[in-house]
């Protein structure tokens, strides 16, 4: 099982929104509730208190507070005393659909061990934000970024030994990493079914359990994702993208694409194109 989560880390896609440092005296944010990234907050210095459902914690010098997309919670400050954070928005998903980290339930709070090292790095990742347009910046902080993820996985797995132990289907993530492989491939309920040898009810209810969609919705989103990407970055012609993802008939790729994303691949690549 643990061979198959690794394919699935090593597939999954880093995402650096924001990050900074900030030293406060106050900070009142309450009932907040994240959409699409996870946000990462280090107290260097000082104290602040973090709510999840009825739990109140002390956020103490050296801790990590990880918070998903779709946790409401607070982070204040109840005391006068200047607190340093250092803070970043981020995501690690496999074709921007399926977030990765959900597999692992890492705690919300839990100390680092290594302070020095992690604030070293988070150092390193600001001064590449300041190297202006400099030619190897961005893949300074794409490394910087993937070095802080490996020491928050790192401890967070330490302080919370059962988190591998999600309830993994390695059925289920086979067919995932299939359809992440090789997302020409069509895929129906019962072609699962009979390839699993399980329910097709249990099948869809259990993947939506796992990765938030049925199969087919998922396999339609990763599709998506894949064209997008071919679109932007190849100069493959729109017969040619429909081709490659097996559709035979044009107008049904056009359709598809259309009700995930609000364009034509036509004027999906116009647009990116105009905005370089």
């Amino acid at each position: 099982m643990h061979e198959q989560a690794r394919e699935l880390f090593a597939t999954a896609e880093l995402k650096l929104f924001k990050f900074d440092i900030h030293r406060v005296t106050k900070i009142n944010i309450r009932n907040r509730t994240l959409t699409s990234f996870y946000m990462m907050t280090y107290v260097k210095e000082g104290t602040a208190k973090l709510r999840v459902g009825d739990e109140v914690r002390v956020i103490p010098p050296g801790s990590v507070i990880l918070i998903p997309p779709g946790v409401e919670h607070d982070q204040y400050k109840d005391t006068s005393e200047e607190t340093e954070f250092l803070w970043w928005h981020f995501t690690y998903m496999l074709e921007q659909v399926v977030d990765v980290l959900k597999f692992l339930q890492l705690p919300y709070l839990y100390p680092l061990e290594d302070t020095d090292k992690f604030e070293a790095v988070f150092g390193e990742l600001m001064a590449s934000a300041s190297a202006g347009n400099g030619l190897i910046a961005p893949i300074v902080q794409k490394a910087k970024a993937l070095e802080l993820l490996y020491i928050l996985l790192e401890n967070g797995l330490r302080h919370h030994t059962a988190a591998i132990e999600r309830k993994w289907s390695p059925a289920l993530v086979g067919v995932l990493i299939e359809m992440i492989q090789h997302p020409e491939k069509p895929v129906s309920l019962g072609q699962l079914s009979a390839k699993l040898h399980l329910n097709a009810t249990y099948i869809s209810n259990r993947f939506k359990e796992l990765y938030g969609e049925s199969p087919i919705a998922l396999h339609k989103k990763i599709v998506v994702e894949r064209v997008k990407s071919l679109l932007r970055q190849t100069d493959m012609s729109i017969r040619e993208i429909a081709d490659t993802m097996g559709y035979a008939e044009l107008s049904n790729f056009t359709r598809l694409f259309k009700k995930y994303t609000g364009v034509s691949p036509q004027q999906y690549r116009a647009l990116e194109a105009a905005s370089r």
